[in-house]
C-alpha cells in the first residue's frame, strides 16, 4: 500500500494505461498530420534521395543520412510519397524513444513519476512540429535517447556485449545524422570510467585498441556503403571535402563565415533557438509554466543539497560539449540544430526532483503535457495544410500567363523539386545577375528578397529598379529562413 490507500500495483496500472493511452493519441495525430511539403532545400535533398539517392547530385547533401533515407525508402515502398514516407519515419522511430527515456527516469523515480516526466518530455511542442517533417533531426534525437540509454547499461554492467551496444547505436547516430558526432564524448568517458577494471596498464590499453577498431568497423558499414554508392574512394573523399569547405567557408552559417558577433550568437542559440522557439514554441503560458519549474527546481536544489549523480554529470558533459558545437560549427539562424538540447535539458532538469514529487510539481506537469499536446497538435496541423510560402510563391508565379523569370537563392531548389512550369534561376552576385538580363529582353524579370538583400551587401543599391508585388508567409518554426518571401519585379533603369 502507498501513503494515499491505494496498492501500488494498481497505481501503476493506472499510471501505465493513461501513458499507453497518451502515446498512442500522440502517434496518431503526428502520422495524421505528417508534413506533405518539402519546404526547404534540405528537406527536397532528403525527398529526392529517397527516391534516387545520388551524393554526387546532393540527393540528399552530403554525408547522405543513410539510415534516416533507409527509412523513408522502407516506408516510401507503401506510399510513393517521398516527404511524407520520411515525416512517418520520423513520428514512428520518436515514439520509441519514450522507452529509453522512461529507462532513465526511472533509475531516479517511482514509475508514476517516471511516466509523467516522460510524457512531458515527449509532448514538447517543437518535437511535434519536428518529428512530422522530412528532416533527419527529430529521427537523430531518438537514436540519441537510445544511445545515452546504452551509455548508461555500459557503464553498470561488465558484459562485453553491452559495451558494444554504445558502439552501434553511435554509428546508427552518426549515420542519420553526422552533425551529433560529438555526443561521441560519451564513448571515451565511458572508457575512461571502466579504467579502474583493468590490473595493468597494458590490458587497459588493449581494451581501448579493440573497442577503438569496433568502433570504426561499425562506422564503416555506413561509410562503405556511402564510397560505393559514389564509384569510389576518390570521388567520395571529394563531396566530402566540398562538403566541409562549403560548410565552414560559404553557406554553413558556422563561425568561421558569420559577422555576428560571438555574444550575440550566445544570445540567439541560448534564449532564441533553444528557450524561445524549442522549449516555449513562442507560447507564454509554455514560458511562464517552465519558469515557475526552473524556479521550483532552484529552490530544491538548494534547500536539499542536491548532488549530481556521476552518469548524470556526463550527459551534463555532453550537452555542453553538443552546444559549443552548435554555437561554433553550425547556422544559428536554424533552430533545428538545438534540437538534441532541447529533451536533454529537461531530463537534467527534472533528475534534480529525485526523491521529491510533490503535488505542486505534478500539477506543473500535467498542465505542461495538456498544453504543449495542445499547441503541438495546432502547429502539426497548420503545418501539414498551410503550403509554405516558398510554395505560395511558385504557386502565385504558375498563375502568370506573360514569359517571365524568376531569380532566387535557395527558393529555386524548392521550384525544382515541385516540377513548375515557368524559369526560374539561383544566382548570388549582381554582375552575373545584368549579364543575364541580356537573355530575359522579353520576359518579366522577378526577384526575391534574398537576392535583393545579397544585391545590397555587394554594394548595389537597387531599390529604385525594382517594385514589390507581393508578399509570402509562413509559420517561422517550420521555416525559420524563408517564411517571409517578398517578391519584386525588375524595372531596370
Amino acid at each position: 500500500m502507498n501513503k494515499a490507500g491505494f496498492p501500488t500495483n494498481r497505481k501503476n496500472f493506472l499510471a501505465w494505461a493513461a501513458f499507453l493511452a497518451f502515446i498512442g493519441l500522440t502517434l496518431f495525430f503526428r502520422l495524421l498530420y505528417v508534413s506533405p511539403f518539402a519546404r526547404s532545400w534540405d528537406q527536397v535533398d532528403f525527398a529526392l534521395g529517397v527516391t534516387d539517392f545520388d551524393l554526387y547530385t546532393m540527393q540528399p547533401h552530403f554525408p547522405g543520412y543513410p539510415y534516416f533515407v533507409l527509412g523513408g525508402m522502407l516506408i516510401n515502398g507503401f506510399l510513393d510519397d517521398p516527404a511524407r514516407a520520411l515525416s512517418i519515419f520520423n513520428s514512428l522511430l520518436t515514439a520509441s524513444s519514450v522507452i529509453p527515456m522512461y529507462l532513465l527516469f526511472r533509475r531516479h523515480y517511482v514509475t508514476t513519476s517516471a511516466l509523467l516526466f516522460v510524457a512531458v518530455t515527449h509532448s514538447m511542442s517543437y518535437m511535434w512540429v519536428m518529428s512530422t517533417e522530412p528532416m533527419s533531426e527529430a529521427a537523430a534525437v531518438a537514436v540519441l535517447w537510445w544511445y545515452i540509454w546504452s551509455l548508461y547499461q555500459a557503464c553498470t554492467k561488465s558484459s562485453f556485449y553491452w559495451m558494444l551496444l554504445p558502439l552501434l547505436l553511435f554509428s546508427i547516430l552518426t549515420g542519420t545524422r553526422l552533425s551529433y558526432l560529438p555526443f561521441g564524448l560519451g564513448i571515451l568517458l565511458l572508457w575512461w570510467n571502466k579504467r579502474d577494471q583493468f590490473d595493468t596498464r597494458k590490458s587497459y590499453i588493449r581494451f581501448i585498441l579493440k573497442h577503438t577498431l569496433l568502433a570504426i568497423a561499425f562506422q564503416l558499414v555506413w561509410v562503405a556503403g556511402l564510397v560505393l554508392s559514389t564509384g569510389g574512394l576518390g570521388t567520395f573523399t571529394d563531396l566530402a571535402f566540398g562538403f566541409v569547405n562549403g560548410h565552414f567557408t560559404e553557406w554553413g552559417g558556422a563561425v568561421t563565415v558569420d559577422s555576428v558577433p560571438l555574444w550575440k550568437r550566445i544570445y540567439i542559440l541560448l534564449f532564441h533557438n533553444l528557450l524561445w522557439k524549442a522549449w516555449f514554441v513562442e507560447a507564454w503560458p509554455i514560458a511562464g509554466l517552465y519558469t515557475g519549474l526552473i524556479i521550483l527546481v532552484v529552490f530544491l536544489s538548494i534547500k536539499n543539497k542536491v548532488n549530481i549523480k556521476n552518469f548524470d554529470r556526463w550527459l551534463l558533459v555532453l550537452w555542453i560539449c553538443y552546444f559549443l558545437w552548435a554555437l561554433f560549427a553550425q547556422n544559428v539562424e536554424k533552430p533545428r540544430h538545438i534540437l538534441p538540447l532541447t529533451g536533454l535539458s529537461v531530463y537534467l532538469l527534472f533528475v534534480n526532483l529525485a526523491g521529491r514529487v510533490k503535488l505542486l510539481t505534478v500539477s506543473l506537469c500535467l498542465v505542461l503535457i495538456t498544453i504543449q499536446s495542445w499547441q503541438g497538435l495546432a502547429l502539426a496541423k497548420e503545418k501539414a495544410t498551410e503550403p509554405p510560402a516558398v510554395y505560395q510563391l511558385s504557386n502565385y508565379l504558375s498563375q502568370l500567363e506573360e514569359p517571365m523569370i524568376i531569380y532566387t537563392w535557395e527558393e529555386s531548389r524548392v521550384m525544382e523539386y515541385l516540377d513548375i512550369g515557368f524559369s526560374y534561376k539561383k544566382l548570388y552576385t549582381y554582375d552575373y545577375f545584368q549579364s543575364r538580363l541580356s537573355y530575359s529582353k522579353e520576359k518579366r524579370v522577378f526577384l526575391t528578397d534574398h537576392v535583393v538583400k545579397g544585391f545590397e551587401i555587394q554594394g548595389h543599391k537597387v531599390q529604385d529598379k525594382i517594385r514589390k508585388v507581393a508578399v509570402f508567409q509562413s509559420e517561422d518554426l517550420f521555416d525559420p529562413v524563408y517564411n517571409d518571401i517578398q517578391l519584386y519585379e525588375w524595372l531596370g533603369e
